[in-house]
């Protein structure tokens, strides 16, 4: 029987960083064997505002994952978010001029190739090209033509570029901690993999992963993704909203949400309260409205949804 080998992932969020550890037995089967958390502070909608808290904090998600799991993560899959992120989609076009006009792995490579030879600006860079369908002398919707025969070949390609310096900045955290990075995988298609069928992938469906900075979108169509998408708002403006409204300090306001929150008003019974400590007030507890506290919560998650939707 084989040895099972290792997979590591580490998701550097906004709010808080995760890594984790797979064992992937034969068959393809994978057991979550170890498992790091730690809170996030170096980082504000996806990009890193401070280097030093951000490395400490990958540092501890390491630690407790490799606690856990026995094993020591040398190289990990990253997660990669935030405003910086944006996608195009582009098409590429090749000859197939040998004799046998059979389509082989290297045609496929260089349409995607032809498809990426897009203008760039020097400071961006690709991330992932992902094929969204292939055209075939004419005939659409070829999901996989190596092995088909034919003239030209086509492919429309969905391009995920990102930030050079955002990238560099985030890989150097990494290092800090004593990772390399195998590769970088955008939060809404890793967020599409862990939580789609094929069945739902064919038919349509849209992911929206709400973060605490950002709120990452996939639209996944005929089996592959379409459109992807980082807006620039997640929970951390729900807690904003929160601490404004209610005179709540920020980590007062967050645990309030956390334990009290709903997004429902109508869900929520009229005489309902909490009681936590206000801003500024040494005086104690004081009671607050669950249904306001509802009210101020729908308020942002209605806006978050309407950005989804446009």
């Amino acid at each position: 029987m084989s040895t099972p080998h290792t997979v590591v992932g580490i998701d550097v969020g906004t709010t808080k960083v995760c890594a984790l550890i797979g064992e992937v037995a034969e068959g393809g089967m994978l057991q979550i064997v170890g498992v790091g958390v730690a809170p996030s502070r170096g980082l504000r909608k996806g990009n890193v505002v401070n280097m030093s808290e951000t490395i400490t904090a990958i540092s501890a998600a390491v630690e407790r994952a490799e606690r856990i799991s026995g094993y020591e993560i040398g190289r990990a899959f990253v997660s990669l978010a935030g405003e910086h992120v944006s996608a195009i989609n582009s098409r590429g076009v090749v000859a197939v001029t040998r004799g046998d006009h059979a389509i082989d792995q290297e045609d496929v490579d260089r349409a995607l190739a032809g498809a990426q030879a897009v203008a760039l600006p020097h400071n961006r860079q690709v991330i992932h090209i992902i094929p969204r369908g292939y055209t075939l002398d004419g005939q659409e919707g070829v999901h996989s033509p190596a092995g088909m025969y034919g003239f030209k070949l086509e492919v429309e390609a969905h391009i995920i570029t990102a930030s050079s310096a955002s990238v560099q900045n985030l890989t150097q955290c990494l290092r800090g901690a004593g990772v390399e990075v195998d590769e970088f995988v955008i939060n809404p298609l890793a967020s599409g993999e862990a939580v789609l069928s094929a069945s739902e992938r064919d038919m349509g469906v849209v992911v929206a992963d709400i973060g605490g900075g950002t709120t990452d979108i996939g639209i996944f169509i005929d089996g592959t993704v379409w459109h992807t998408a980082v807006l620039a708002v997640g929970g951390n403006q729900v807690t904003n909203d929160i601490a404004m409204g209610l005179r709540l300090p920020f980590d007062v306001a967050e645990a309030a949400k956390i334990e009290h929150g709903h997004a429902q008003p109508d869900a929520v019974p009229p005489n309902a309260s909490f009681q936590v400590k206000a801003f500024g007030d040494e005086a104690g507890l004081h009671p607050f409205s669950r249904r306001e506290l509802a009210y101020i919560i729908s308020a942002r998650v209605e806006e978050i949804f309407e950005l989804i939707l446009q």
